[in-house]
């Protein structure tokens, strides 16, 4: 192999570790200046101190019920799938009949080919003049068989005297047998006129009784047919806006089938699941704050309008209905955040959340910090301390004294009885601080000022 293309093979390995060399190395360049330029916390200075800094604050005692956070979604507390209930094909399409169109109540979206109902009233009209027509045919009638009653029972009576004649006349042979049976035969035809003009007679009221049926029958067929011409033009039964249509022209609707959704935006309800052992806290009127799952969405308050009276066996929860007005921040179908803040019943000890880790809290006394045990009752959201930032806040269920002093860092290691300064915020010396908030965040105030033990939430 010559030395030329020994070269040529040489040369490309050489560059490749030239290269690789270099990205190393600046790759430990950036390293190093991201090293030496860290952020470095501020310490405190024990030849001025001898003791750690810490920012402590006194416990506030407020009247703030349980708060619970949970999740919902809008709906809007009107509105309405209006369904046909005739079957017949769309003939006219109105101009409001279309998504995002506003409507009023009452005012037409759909009119279906109304033709067979028109027939059917038709028909009903006129089986209901043949009914009328037979009842004053039965009127007429009452009257002729009232008076053929009556020379029947006349025509019977005749009958029965002069049958009786014949028979006395007989009895003294002054008649034979034939005149008696011809006058036999007459009294018996003449009782037959009577009972058949009496049977006559009372079934009137039968047939009467029968005609005021069959007209109730059409009746209710006129009506009915009435009622599915009125239906065959489809209307909104709210005011609101469309939020779909769903029928054309020529297309068929029939009975229970959505023809259109209307929607009033103007208030929402918003089903809130909680847990079941809420229910003797949370009370008709209670305040809810309500955020859309957005970054920048905006907090719309509302209120308790309903509880529902049973609870869910399967999940344990009750539902509670929440009611706000409707905007473009809490539209109908959104998915929000829920947060309902029950009444107060009693005055409780309230401190920042961020002081409170793994159920304990460190506080000072007599110049030195000691843990203490706590329990946690609830959590809420606010803004209760003009001098403190915070704005998640932790409610004990026992009471702590006014004048505690609670590290606000509850996360940091301390051990038990080692001696620190405790500093309230807004003193200057705050920015020397390790790890807790710089001067800065607070609001300013003079060294000696405290916060309230007890603000107003």
């Amino acid at each position: 192999m010559s030395e030329t293309s020994q070269r040529h093979r040489i040369l490309p390995i050489l560059v490749r570790a030239v290269v690789s060399l270099a990205f190393i190395a600046l790759g430990i360049g950036i390293y190093a200046w991201l090293y030496w330029t860290r952020p470095q916390p501020p310490a405190s200075d024990p030849t001025t101190t001898g003791r750690l800094r810490l920012l402590v604050t006194e416990p506030f005692q407020l009247e703030v019920g349980r708060h619970y956070r949970a999740f919902g979604q809008a709906q809007a507390r009107d509105a309405a799938d209006v369904p046909a209930r005739v079957t017949a094909p769309v003939v006219t399409v109105h101009p409001n009949y279309r998504e995002g169109a506003v409507v009023a109540a009452g005012e037409p979206l759909v009119t279906l080919d109304a033709s067979d109902f028109e027939r059917q009233l038709a028909i009903a009209d006129e089986s209901l003049k043949t009914i009328e027509a037979q009842v004053s045919m039965l009127n007429l009638d009452r009257g002729s068989l009232t008076r053929a009653l009556q020379l029947a029972e006349e025509d019977a009576k005749i009958a029965a005297d002069d049958l009786e004649r014949v028979r006395r006349a007989a009895a003294q042979d002054a008649a034979v047998a034939r005149e008696v049976d011809r006058a036999r035969g007459a009294a018996i035809a003449a009782e037959r006129a009577i009972i058949a003009a009496r049977d006559a007679t009372l079934k009137l009221p039968l047939r009467a009784a029968s005609l005021e049926a069959e007209r109730a029958r059409q009746q209710a067929s006129r009506e009915l047919a009435k009622l599915s011409l009125e239906r065959s033009t489809i209307v909104s039964p709210i005011a609101g806006i469309v939020q779909s249509a769903d029928l054309e022209i020529g297309e068929v609707a029939a009975p229970g089938v959505r023809v259109a959704r209307v929607v009033d935006p103007s208030a929402i309800e918003i089903p809130i699941l909680l847990p079941a052992g809420a229910r003797r806290f949370v009370a008709v009127g209670d305040r809810v704050v309500l955020r859309a799952d957005r970054a920048d969405a905006v907090e719309v308050v509302a209120r308790i309008t309903r509880i529902a009276p049973e609870d869910d066996a399967s999940t344990r929860t009750m539902t509670v209905y929440a009611e706000a007005a409707g905007s473009n921040e809490l539209p109908p179908g959104a998915f929000v955040e829920a947060e309902v803040s029950a009444r107060a019943d009693h005055a409780r000890t309230v401190v920042p959340r961020r002081a409170v880790s793994g159920g304990r809290i460190n506080v000072v006394r007599d110049g030195a910090v000691h843990g203490l045990e706590v329990i946690v009752e609830f959590s809420f959201t606010g803004s209760p301390s003009p001098r403190l930032p915070d704005t998640e806040w932790s409610v004990l269920s026992e009471p702590l004294p006014a004048d505690t002093l609670i590290v606000l860092d509850g996360s940091r290691r301390l051990r038990e009885g080692a001696p620190v300064t405790a500093v309230k915020p807004g003193v200057e010396a705050d920015s020397e601080l390790v790890g807790d908030r710089p001067a800065a965040s607070t609001p300013p105030s003079s060294p000696s000022s405290t916060p309230p033990s007890t603000p107003s939430p």
